[in-house]
């Protein structure tokens, strides 16, 4: 068992980072309404979500680009809330590649489970990147397997970090596992839970030589968002300017 703790957190102003968060898929716009009345996060507090990712995503990036030697960059430039069928589409229309994931289960104030997912041969150039390997792109071994599963606990456990921020609390986490399947078997789709929200990030990953797009996904129940969105609340409050704190 793991712990991902609060970090410190660079200041904020009034004025909240926003990126550009419109779906990338072509719902229709009443399912984009539906979506947003069950989670019902407000625009500013989709923003203050999405920085906070952003920051703990860039520790990340410091930790691999020190074991790498080599600047890595990320970022996440969009979030959505999505049913998990929907999240499945999107990732099955990737050219309908398997998809290579690492989850990890978290639990604190609310519990879940963050899966960090790329079109397989993706991973294997992160793999290969990581490991300094010139191996031919093939099926992963266990070397490589073991590589994938750092990086996956490594952004993660940076992901987590953001609700540990929010909630100033720790998140106990459990240890990172590789699969490998179709979009839906990685986000769990099945007859009964098709319709269940999850929170999408999208991720993008610079290095010197190539730019690599995957995901985070954040699996939980209707009472763990209820209670993201309150943390959101006090989390905004102690930003000065904010509805929240006027001061």
């Amino acid at each position: 068992m793991c712990r991902a703790a609060p970090a410190s957190v660079p200041s904020r102003s009034a004025c909240i980072f926003s990126a550009n968060r419109s779906p990338k898929t072509s719902s229709p716009r009443s399912s984009s309404a539906s979506r947003m009345n069950m989670h019902n996060l407000s625009e500013l507090q989709q923003d203050a979500l999405l920085e906070i990712f952003n920051v703990s995503i860039g520790r990340a990036a410091s930790a691999m680009s020190d074991m790498v030697s080599e600047t890595i960059n990320m970022s996440v430039p969009a979030m959505q809330f999505l049913t998990r069928k929907e999240a499945g589409d999107i990732l099955d229309l990737k050219g309908r590649r398997r998809i290579c994931s690492v989850a990890q289960g978290f639990a604190g104030s609310f519990s879940g489970e963050a899966v960090l997912m790329f079109p397989e041969e993706n991973s294997l150039e992160i793999v290969r990147m990581m490991l300094g390997s010139t191996i031919p792109l093939a099926h992963l071994t266990e070397l490589e397997q073991d590589a994938l599963n750092e990086v996956g606990n490594i952004i993660l456990n940076s992901c987590i970090s953001a609700f540990a921020d929010i909630f100033h609390e720790q998140f106990d986490t459990t240890l990172p596992e590789v699969r490998v399947g179709s979009g839906m078997e990685a986000v769990g789709v099945n007859a009964e839970r098709q319709q269940d929200g999850v929170l999408f990030l999208h991720i993008q990953f610079g290095f010197q030589r190539r730019h690599i797009e995957g995901y985070v996904v954040f699996l939980m129940d209707m009472p763990a968002f209820a209670n993201l969105r309150a943390g959101i609340d006090r989390f905004l409050g102690l930003i000065p300017g904010n509805p929240g704190n006027p001061g």
